[in-house]
């Protein structure tokens, strides 16, 4: 496709920077080829934060900032997953 980026190593530690910072998540989401599983994820795990905060009395503000940090963990796991898979994957066909 035309907006695909270039296939090189991408720096790992970089991409879990970036997923923190909200434009530059949607950069490192893109430049590993997964971006539309990363909003996946972290629609999903805001809906459930929405879900379980609904179901019991848990202060507004601790539910943002409960939902933020969870975010935040799942999205730097989930870019260093993907972000060494590209990398193994162009090792692979070097």
């Amino acid at each position: 496709m035309v907006l695909d980026p270039t296939p090189e190593k991408v720096n790992v530690r970089r991409m879990m920077i970036y997923s923190l910072i909200p434009l530059l998540s949607i950069y490192a989401g893109w430049r590993i080829q997964k971006f539309w599983v990363l909003v996946g994820i972290n629609l999903l795990a805001g809906f459930g934060i929405g879900l379980v905060s609904d179901t019991i009395f848990i202060p507004l503000h601790f539910v943002y900032a409960l939902s933020f940090f969870i975010n935040a963990v799942i999205s730097l796991y989930a870019v260093r997953y993907f972000a060494n898979r590209y990398n193994a994957k162009l090792n692979a066909s070097l």
